[in-house]
C-alpha cells in the first residue's frame, strides 16, 4: 500500500478530503447517521472505480470493502436489524469474509479457513447467546462441537489422518453429553442434521480435484538404411 503510487495517492487523497470535509460540516451541523452511510458508501466506489483502472493494485480491495462494511453496520443498526449483540456476529463476520475468500479464490491457501471458521462459530455464539438459545450447559456444548468439528474436516479431506478421530470423537462426545445433560433431546435432532449438511458441503470445498495424467508420447524408432544387410 505505497500512498506515494498513483493509486495510492487518488485513493487517501479522496479519502482524506471527503472525510475532513465532513467533519468540518458537523462541528457546524449535527449529521443525520444516513449521511455518514452514504458518504462511506461513495468513498467505497471511488476505491473500487480506482481499482478497475488499475486492477493490479489490488490492496484497494481492502479500504473499499471496510468502508462498505462500515456502512452496513450504521444502516443495519438504524433500521434496527442488527441488535446490541448482533453487532458482535456482524463485525466478527465481516472480518471473516475476506479470510473465506482468499481460500475459495485459491484451494491451496487453506490456513484462510482457520480464522474464516473461529470468527463464524465465535460470531455464531454470541449471537445465539444474546437471543437465549444459548444458555446453561448448552454454551460448553456448543463450543466443544465447534471444537471437535473441525477435527473430523481434517480427517474427511483425507481418510489417512486417522488420528483426527480421537480428538475428535473425544470433544465431540463430551460435548453431546453436555447436550444430553441439559436435556436438550429437541435440540439434537437439528444439530446433527446440520452438521450433516456442513460435512457434505466441507467436502465440496475441499475435494482434491482428480490429477490427470497425460499419456507419454510415442517413441519413435528410426533405423538406419545404410546399415550393411
Amino acid at each position: 500500500m505505497d500512498i506515494r503510487s498513483r493509486s495510492g495517492a487518488l485513493v487517501w487523497g479522496s479519502l482524506l478530503i471527503i472525510l475532513g470535509a465532513i467533519l468540518l460540516v458537523e462541528t457546524f451541523v449535527v449529521l443525520s447517521p444516513w449521511v455518514w452511510v452514504a458518504a462511506l458508501v461513495i468513498l467505497g466506489a471511488i476505491c473500487l472505480f480506482i481499482y478497475t483502472t488499475e486492477t493490479s493494485q489490488r490492496w484497494i480491495l481492502i479500504p473499499t470493502y471496510t468502508l462498505w462494511a462500515i456502512a452496513g453496520l450504521i444502516a443495519f443498526v438504524e433500521l434496527d436489524f442488527l441488535r446490541d449483540h448482533f453487532v458482535a456476529t456482524y463485525v466478527l463476520t465481516v472480518i471473516a469474509l475476506p479470510f473465506l475468500y482468499v481460500f475459495l479464490r485459491d484451494r491451496s491457501q487453506w490456513w484462510g479457513l482457520i480464522p474464516a471458521y473461529i470468527l463464524f462459530a465465535v460470531g455464531m455464539m454470541v449471537g445465539l447467546i444474546g437471543e437465549g438459545v444459548l444458555e446453561g450447559l448448552l454454551i460448553p456444548s456448543y463450543v466443544l462441537l465447534a471444537i471437535a468439528f473441525p477435527f473430523f474436516v481434517v480427517y474427511v479431506r483425507d481418510t489417512k489422518q486417522w488420528w483426527a478421530l480421537i480428538p475428535g470423537g473425544i470433544i465431540g462426545i463430551i460435548g453431546f453429553s453436555f447436550l444430553l445433560a441439559e436435556g436438550a433431546f429437541k435440540y439434537l435432532l437439528p444439530a446433527l442434521v446440520i452438521l450433516a449438511g456442513a460435512w457434505i458441503l466441507i467436502q465440496q470445498f475441499i475435494r482434491r480435484e482428480p490429477s490427470i495424467v497425460e499419456a507419454p508420447e510415442p517413441v519413435s524408432i528410426e533405423t538406419d538404411d545404410t546399415a550393411p544387410e
